[in-house]
């Protein structure tokens, strides 16, 4: 399995931007993605997409945060 983070900038200026994570080639699906900033769960601003199959039985799973950049 691997996994990458990416920023997704806003069209707006002033709106947040998004973080992406991308968890590919995964078995079994059985798969738990979460956002923390410290010790806090950011549940409320996850976009979780479709779970996508590869041919090989393999799973790809991305998942969008909203957040608004900042230092650190």
């Amino acid at each position: 399995p691997s996994m990458s983070i990416c920023p997704v900038l806003s069209n707006s200026q002033l709106g947040p931007g998004c973080l992406l994570c991308s968890m590919m080639d995964f078995y079994p699906v059985q798969l738990q993605l979460r956002w923390f900033q410290g010790q806090q769960e950011l549940s409320r601003h996850m976009v979780a997409t479709n779970l996508v199959r590869n041919r090989d039985w393999t799973h790809q799973l991305p998942v969008l945060l909203e957040t608004t950049p900042g230092a650190g």
